[in-house]
């Protein structure tokens, strides 16, 4: 998890005390210690269900989504197939990718801002979409160089890692693909993530 994420957290919920929100204060501040808490608890696990991975990503993206206007929204889905309870996937293995999309792809993005994830079972495979409709990564790469001309993206390459490690540990084939997509005028329409995960129990 961004420290960002924390400071950025901590300044929304400081503008809700000083605006006198109290309502929206103390619901805010419920979800942040609940997710905190959460985090804290996944650290000694190398995997969790898929229940609780989703419980986790709406405590993360109600947080995110007090920095937007009305104008952002998101939708968690799974199909039939997908046992919540039973699959179990990496611990926060998506976080660093819904963080990237929010904050290089829809950040920036004027108008509506829609994020989806999507929880597929086909055969053996457990199929994760993570589809936003921000900048894309070329534009916000441009942004990223006018403001920081040293920027890494830290999140995602040690994601990767992360996976390469697992596949080498546990002899899975976790695998996870980034589609930039474009209309007919090679304009940017976002980004899609998908990961595809070996199903265990």
């Amino acid at each position: 998890m961004n420290p960002h994420f924390f400071y950025n957290a901590l300044n929304t919920l400081q503008s809700y005390i000083l605006s006198n929100e109290k309502k929206q204060a103390i619901a805010y501040l419920s979800k942040f210690s609940n997710l905190t808490r959460t985090i804290l608890e996944m650290t000694g696990k190398d995997f969790i269900s898929v229940s609780d991975e989703i419980k986790t990503l709406k405590l993360y993206l109600d947080l995110e989504k007090a920095r937007f206007e009305e104008d952002f929204n998101y939708e968690i889905t799974t199909n039939s197939e997908v046992d919540n309870e039973h699959i179990k996937i990496p611990t926060m293995l998506l976080q660093p990718y819904l963080e990237n999309a929010i904050k290089h792809g829809l950040l920036h993005k004027q108008g509506k801002k829609e994020l989806q994830i999507s929880f597929e079972k086909t055969n053996d495979i457990l199929k994760i979409i993570i589809d936003d409709n921000g900048i894309g990564r070329v534009k916000s790469a441009e942004l990223n160089a006018i403001k920081n001309k040293n920027h890494v993206s830290f999140a995602t390459e040690a994601t990767q890692n992360r996976i390469d490690l697992l596949n080498q540990y546990t002899h899975k084939n976790i695998s996870v693909v980034t589609i930039d997509k474009t209309n007919a005028l090679e304009q940017s329409l976002g980004t899609t993530v998908i990961f595809e995960i070996p199903i265990s129990y």
